[in-house]
C-alpha cells in the first residue's frame, strides 16, 4: 500500500492506492493523525484508490480503532472514493462513525467532502 501526506490551508490531505488486503490500514491512519497533532489541524480529506472496499468487519476494526490512534471528536475524515462503487461498499464506516460519535465520512467527489470539511459542526 502505497500514500502521500500534504498539507493545504488548514486541510491534511492524504491519497492512498494500492491496498492488497482486508486488512484494515490502521498504520496509515496512525501515521496521518500523528501529523495532524504536529500541525495542529483538525480537517483530514483522504482520497482513496483502492480495487476493492475493505469488509463490513474491517471497516469497523478501522473506525473502532481511530480513537486509540488519536482521532478526537474536533477531527473531521472525509474520505473520497475515486473506484466506482467503492463509495456505496463503505457504508459501514458511516454507520459505525454515527453510533460512536465520530465525525469520519464517505463521500464521491472532493467538492462535497470539502464543502463538509469547512462546514460548521452540528
Amino acid at each position: 500500500m502505497s500514500f502521500t501526506i500534504r498539507y493545504d490551508g488548514d486541510l491534511l490531505r492524504a491519497h492512498v492506492w494500492g491496498r492488497e488486503t482486508d486488512n484494515p490500514p490502521s498504520h496509515i491512519c496512525r501515521l496521518i493523525l500523528k501529523e495532524c497533532r504536529r500541525h495542529g489541524l483538525k480537517r483530514i480529506l483522504i482520497e482513496l484508490n483502492q480495487e476493492r472496499p475493505l469488509s463490513d468487519a474491517s471497516q469497523y476494526l478501522l473506525v473502532e480503532r481511530l480513537p486509540a490512534l488519536g482521532l478526537t471528536h474536533e477531527h473531521r475524515i472525509a474520505l473520497v472514493h475515486h473506484t466506482p462503487g467503492l463509495y456505496e461498499a463503505n457504508d459501514m464506516i458511516d454507520l459505525v462513525a454515527k453510533n460512536r460519535g465520530i465525525n469520519v465520512r464517505n463521500f464521491q467527489d472532493v467538492r462535497s467532502a470539502t464543502e463538509w470539511l469547512h462546514s460548521p459542526a452540528p
